[in-house]
């Protein structure tokens, strides 16, 4: 059974890797919490959404300086609220640090000079398919990482007994909350609810123009979340976007058409 997993899991980035189209994309952010994207001037004063932050904004930060406009900032995790409390509280000031390794960013790491209060807009939520829900969010066993999860992919790695309960909300609303006719990119590092929140974009046809994706339950060998995975890409793909190649699975970026 294992090698007939493994063969269907090669198999299924091959796949991808056909499917990816090369085009020249701008890192923002560090190695752990950076992502890539296409440099489109159309980015320029627009208000996009990232969900999943953590304690390394370096991504956002670097966006709102690069582009300026604004970043609804979205993340119920206890740890990660309190960092985004203390960038917004520090907002004004110099980098003085450089980054760090991994995913615990240090304020002064942040280059906030020119950043204004209102460019950061946060939100103690957790994104997904429906609005309102109270519902478990899990925490990983080992205290040094931050991230809960949903949808508890990660099993083992997720210590039960500590979940704590977290309020749900919708893109849809976020973006009726905000008056935004539409999205020019959203980022989504959500533990394993991304395969919950892109079937209910595409159902209320919200159609940003770039999507930075993590498909969490590809860090597994799990055949049926590569299976569940490949689907999502193949109806993102049907609505006209463009798997852009960025070598560092399982993060994607896909762009509409252009």
């Amino acid at each position: 059974m294992n090698v007939i997993k493994k063969f269907y899991i090669r198999f299924f980035k091959f796949i991808l890797s056909k499917l990816q189209k090369v085009y020249e994309t701008k890192r923002l952010g560090t190695e752990y919490g950076g992502w890539n994207l296409i440099n489109f001037q159309e980015l320029n004063n627009k208000t996009i959404i990232s969900a999943g932050c953590g304690e390394d904004i370096s991504f956002d930060i670097e966006f709102l300086n690069k582009y300026g406009g604004k970043v609804i900032l979205v993340d119920p995790t206890p740890r990660s609220i309190k960092h985004l409390e203390q960038v917004f509280n520090s907002v004004g000031q110099k980098k003085t640090k450089e980054y760090i390794d991994g995913g615990n960013q240090k304020i002064e790491s942040y280059d906030l000079k020119n950043i204004q209060p209102e460019q950061l807009i946060i939100k103690n939520y957790a994104l997904y398919k429906k609005d309102g829900l109270t519902v478990k969010f899990f925490p990983p066993k080992n205290p040094e990482h931050v991230s809960h999860s949903i949808s508890n992919w990660q099993k083992g790695e997720t210590n039960s007994n500590k979940s704590i309960e977290v309020e749900t909300i919708t893109v849809k609303k976020i973006m009726k909350e905000y008056e935004l006719d539409e999205l020019e990119l959203i980022k989504l590092d959500i533990e394993g609810a991304e395969n919950q929140v892109l079937p209910n974009l595409i159902k209320n046809k919200i159609f940003p123009n770039q999507i930075l994706v993590e498909f969490d339950e590809l860090h597994t060998d799990n055949l049926i979340s590569y299976l569940k995975a490949l689907i999502i890409i193949s109806r993102l793909l049907f609505k006209n976007y463009i798997l852009i190649q960025t070598n560092k699975f399982p993060d994607m970026l896909f762009v509409k058409k252009f």
